[in-house]
C-alpha cells in the first residue's frame, strides 16, 4: 500500500497572519485559501459542484478529515476554493465554524492556560471564522460566538462552514456530531437555511465531493438533524 501523500504546513502563510492578529484586521480567505491549495500536489479533485443550489446561503457541512500529513487546514482550503469556483468572486468564499478556544494546561495540581487559547482565537477572527471552544471547556465563550452567527446568518451571502465532529474527526473515519451542532443546524433551518453535505477523501490525492442540498424543512423535521448529515455524508462516501 502507498505511503499517504504529505502535504507540508504552510508555515510562511500561517505567520504571514502576524500583522492581521496584532491589529485585529482580517486577511483575504479567498487569497489564503487559494495560496495553500496552489502548493497542493497532486492537485485537488472536485466532484458534485453541479449539485450546489443556485443561492449560495446555506450550511455547508463536512467530515473534518485529517491526518498526520494532512492539516485540516488543507482539507477546508480546497472546499473554500471550490465554492469560489462555484459562486464567483467573494471574500470570504466560506465563513467557517472553527475551535479555537481549547482546555487549561493541567501540570499535576497546578492549571495553566492554555497558549493556544489566546492566540487561537485571534487567528479564527483574522480568518473570518466563527470560533467555538473545545468540547465542555467553555460553554460561554461558544454561547457568543453562536449567538453572533446566527445574527448574521440572515444577511450573509455566502455559506457558512461546519465540521459537526470537531477535532475528535480523523481522516477515513467517522465520529458522531458533537453535542450541540443539532441544535444550531435546527437553528439555522427554522430561519430557512438549508444544508449541504460534502464528503472529504482520498484517492491519488484528496477528493471533496459535494451532495444534494437538505431542505431547511427536512432538517426541521428531523430527530437529530445533525445525524441526519452525517448520514449523508456517510453516503457519499460509500
Amino acid at each position: 500500500m502507498d505511503d499517504p501523500i504529505q502535504y507540508p504546513v504552510p508555515w510562511d502563510l500561517v505567520f504571514g497572519l502576524t500583522p492581521h492578529i496584532m491589529h485585529g484586521t482580517q486577511r483575504s480567505v479567498d487569497d489564503f485559501s487559494a495560496a495553500v491549495v496552489a502548493r497542493m500536489k497532486p492537485e485537488p479533485k472536485i466532484r458534485g459542484l453541479e449539485l450546489l443550489p443556485e443561492d449560495p446561503r446555506f450550511l455547508l457541512v463536512a467530515n473534518h478529515y485529517q491526518r498526520k500529513g494532512l492539516w485540516i487546514l488543507h482539507s477546508a482550503s480546497v472546499a473554500t476554493q471550490a465554492i469560489r469556483k462555484r459562486y464567483g468572486a467573494g471574500d470570504p468564499p466560506v465563513r467557517w465554524v472553527v475551535t479555537a478556544n481549547w482546555p487549561a494546561v493541567r501540570l499535576g495540581p497546578w492549571k495553566f492556560t492554555n497558549p493556544g487559547d489566546r492566540l487561537l482565537p485571534r487567528v479564527a477572527d483574522a480568518l473570518n471564522c466563527y470560533a467555538v471552544s473545545f468540547a465542555k471547556n467553555n460553554p460561554g465563550f461558544t454561547a457568543r460566538s453562536i449567538r453572533r452567527l446566527l445574527r448574521e446568518a440572515p444577511r450573509l451571502t455566502r455559506p457558512i462552514g461546519l465540521f459537526p465532529e470537531g477535532v475528535a474527526g480523523t481522516a477515513g473515519k467517522l465520529t458522531g456530531p458533537l453535542p450541540g451542532v443539532d441544535r444550531l443546524i435546527l437553528h439555522l433551518a427554522r430561519s430557512g437555511v438549508p444544508a449541504v453535505p460534502m464528503a472529504i477523501s482520498e484517492s491519488g490525492g484528496l477528493i471533496v465531493q459535494f451532495g444534494k442540498t437538505v431542505a431547511a424543512r427536512e432538517l426541521a423535521a428531523a430527530p437529530n438533524s445533525a445525524q441526519l448529515m452525517m448520514e449523508r455524508i456517510a453516503g457519499l462516501l460509500a
